[in-house]
C-alpha cells in the first residue's frame, strides 16, 4: 500500500510520545505516513497557513487539543476554530478530555500499574489531568520513564472502556476511517 500523508497537529512532546508508540503505527496499517506537527512551539499564523495548504491539496489531518479548563468539548472545538480563524473543519479537531495524560492512564491495566508502583488506577480516566497524572508517579521514577513504562504495556481495548475521548477518537479516525473520507476529499455530513 503506498503511504498516504497525514498530519496530526500536536500541542507538545508528551502528546508526540503517545501518538508516536500508540496512534501511529495504526494509521500505518491504513497505508498513511504520519507526520507531526507540534503547533503550540509555533507561531499560529503559520499553523494556520499549513492548515489551509492541506486542505487546498486534500491532505488529510487531525487537530488534537486539550479541554483544559474548558467545560465542554463543543464549546473547546468552537473556540479552537475562532482562534485559528476557522482555517480547520470541526470534524478534524479531537478534544481529548481531559489532557493527554488521562489516555495514558486509560490504557494502563492493574498488573501494569502494580508493576509500575501504583497501587491503584481511577476506573475512568476523563477528569486526570497532568496534575493528578504527575502525583501518581512513584518517587525515583522520572516522568518520562513512567509515560514510556505505560506505553509499554498500554490496552487500547482498555483505554476505550476508561475514557470516552480516547474511545471518540479511536471510533471517528481508527474505526470508522474518517480520515480516508478527508484524505478522498468527500465532505462528511
Amino acid at each position: 500500500m503506498a503511504e498516504k500523508p497525514l498530519y496530526v497537529l500536536l500541542e507538545g512532546p508528551d502528546d508526540e510520545r503517545f501518538f508516536d508508540r500508540i496512534i501511529t503505527p495504526i494509521f500505518e496499517a491504513q497505508g498513511y505516513e504520519t507526520k507531526v506537527w507540534k503547533y503550540a512551539c509555533e507561531k499560529k499564523l503559520r499553523t494556520i497557513k499549513l492548515i489551509r495548504i492541506f486542505r487546498k491539496a486534500g491532505i488529510p489531518y487531525i487537530f488534537v487539543r486539550d479541554l483544559d479548563r474548558t467545560r465542554y468539548a463543543r464549546r473547546r472545538v468552537q473556540e479552537t476554530l475562532k482562534s485559528y480563524e476557522h482555517a480547520m473543519e470541526a470534524r478534524m479537531v479531537v478534544v481529548v478530555i481531559a489532557e493527554i495524560e488521562s489516555w495514558y492512564l486509560a490504557g494502563l491495566g492493574k498488573d501494569e500499574a502494580i508493576r509500575l508502583g501504583l497501587s491503584h488506577t481511577p476506573d475512568r480516566t476523563d477528569r486526570v489531568t497532568k496534575e493528578a497524572f504527575n502525583a501518581l508517579i512513584p518517587k525515583g521514577i522520572s516522568r518520562i520513564g513512567f509515560m514510556q513504562g505505560v506505553l509499554d504495556s498500554f490496552d487500547i481495548s482498555l483505554a476505550k472502556r476508561r475514557n470516552r475521548s480516547f474511545r471518540y477518537f479511536m471510533n471517528w479516525f481508527i474505526e470508522d476511517r474518517r480520515v480516508d473520507e478527508a484524505d478522498a476529499g468527500r465532505d462528511l455530513p
